[in-house]
């Protein structure tokens, strides 16, 4: 669970990506947990058609973990009662489906409101189940009475020491407190004393360990545990596809990106056909777990291609063409402005002090600078520049062409035609027609493809 010292209750019941991995019907998994109200004495009724819906809510319906299955099992928790209107255990049960739902966030106040009603009836009862001291206690400690809150689920516990969801329950409140993590762990131990495959305490031990103690190792050894459950253990409780986005997080914090990825990719894949409630939240945070990973990833590879690239420049210092290349292959393909400003731009006008036999080199690298300059937004800098070259060679038609380019891309169309077509004038055997054509279809020029000055360019 993610620790709110604040104890901003409403706030921690929207912390959902958490909260929804917890057992929020204080019921169990497989065998003990799973199994514990299908002969119930203690949860029947003597009413058989009672007992019936009771059981369809939560077999067939609350277990889906999805809103459809909250709203049925709403539904025959209501015909429950119908049928025995002192049904204390479907009045619990109906209380903790109402806890679900606030889980949302949509309507809290409403839905917190019924949960609070519900929870009452039951107590009013004065019951010999757990059930109804937990989802009391969950109200309670929505109004900021923790310690009530604490001994309603001891209650539970010593009333129904076989009800394992009490003992996670328990442990949530614990941890989210904040300083009695072990009593946490002691009580999830404890529940897999009484369930050794309640899947819940897996993921619950993992998220204490990650995001309390900051022991990943076992934090991940937890989730893996969560993962064989959701792989092995019948029928399937699909919150265990927890383990893989808590793999994940795991290895993101311990900068292992790769694994991360890795771990998110598998919880998509569970998780994206699925309609698990709060499933949108979870997405969205997956992907930005995802966006995260790539971007650390980038900047290591980013790191790595500057390193390998000062290298090589500064073996070919006077080299120009071989510079030329390191600048337009390895910085300029790099989609980053910190590396245009810190690394590209100086080269670029590095390469344009640099005598050499090629002439066109030192065209193209201011060539590479104006681009750079437009990158960066300093679109004044950038013609600046042309102008200054211009000035000294008014008829080179690469330059004449970009300073057509900029000015029909600031809306200056009288003058940025009258560049192209000065450039198309004096095309030479380096700039040729066939490179002026290509150059044209450079999105700057379709706002005014369409004009007549634009199609004469093209004849």
């Amino acid at each position: 669970m993610l620790i709110d010292k604040v104890f901003n209750f409403k706030r921690m019941k929207t912390i959902l990506l958490s909260l929804f991995l917890l057992n929020i019907t204080t019921t169990g998994y497989t065998q003990r947990g799973y199994n514990y109200y299908k002969d119930s004495i203690i949860n029947g009724s003597p009413n058989e058609k009672a007992f019936a819906y009771f059981k369809k809510a939560y077999y067939d319906c609350i277990w889906k973990w999805t809103t459809e299955g909250a709203d049925s099992a709403e539904y025959y928790l209501k015909l429950a009662i119908q049928e025995d209107t002192n049904y204390t255990a479907a009045y619990a049960f109906l209380a903790h489906v109402y806890q679900f739902k606030t889980y949302d966030n949509i309507e809290f106040d409403k839905k917190f409101a019924l949960q609070k009603r519900y929870a009452e009836k039951a107590m009013s009862f004065h019951p010999k189940t757990g059930d109804t001291y937990s989802v009391m206690s969950d109200v309670v400690w929505t109004e900021h009475d923790t310690t009530q809150a604490l001994n309603l689920l001891r209650k539970a516990i010593s009333m129904e020491p076989g009800n394992v969801g009490n003992y996670l329950f328990l442990a949530i409140r614990f941890t989210q407190i904040g300083n009695a993590d072990d009593s946490a762990i002691f009580y999830l131990h404890r529940l897999l004393q009484y369930d050794p495959e309640y899947g819940q305490a897996f993921i619950k031990l993992g998220n204490v360990y990650n995001w309390n103690e900051h022991n990943y190792d076992s934090a991940k050894f937890y989730y893996r545990k969560a993962i064989e459950n959701y792989n092995t253990i019948k029928p399937r409780d699909n919150r265990m596809m927890g383990g893989y986005y808590g793999l994940a997080k795991v290895y993101s914090k311990e900068s292992k990106y790769d694994s991360a990825i890795y771990y998110y990719n598998i919880f998509l894949q569970e998780m994206e056909p699925s309609d698990m409630y709060v499933r949108e939240q979870f997405l969205d945070s997956t992907y930005t777990g995802l966006y995260e990973c790539h971007q650390h990833l980038a900047s290591k590879n980013i790191y790595q291609v500057i390193q390998l690239n000062e290298k090589r420049i500064a073996n070919k210092a006077n080299d120009a063409g071989a510079l030329l290349d390191i600048l337009e292959k390895g910085y300029l393909t790099i989609q980053q402005d910190s590396l245009y400003e810190k690394y590209a731009l100086p080269l670029a006008r590095r390469i344009q002090r640099i005598h050499s036999s090629d002439p066109y080199i030192n065209i193209y690298a201011l060539d590479d600078e104006f681009v750079i300059l437009r990158r960066l937004k300093r679109n004044d800098e950038a013609l600046k520049v042309l102008l200054s070259f211009n000035l000294k060679n008014p008829n080179e038609p690469a330059i004449l062409f970009d300073l057509g380019r900029i000015k029909i891309s600031v809306k200056d169309n009288q003058a940025g035609f009258a560049y192209l077509r000065k450039s198309k004038s004096n095309l030479n055997d380096v700039f040729t027609k066939q490179v002026f054509m290509e150059q044209l279809n450079n999105p700057d020029f379709d706002r005014v493809r369409s004009t007549p000055e634009f199609k004469k360019l093209v004849k």
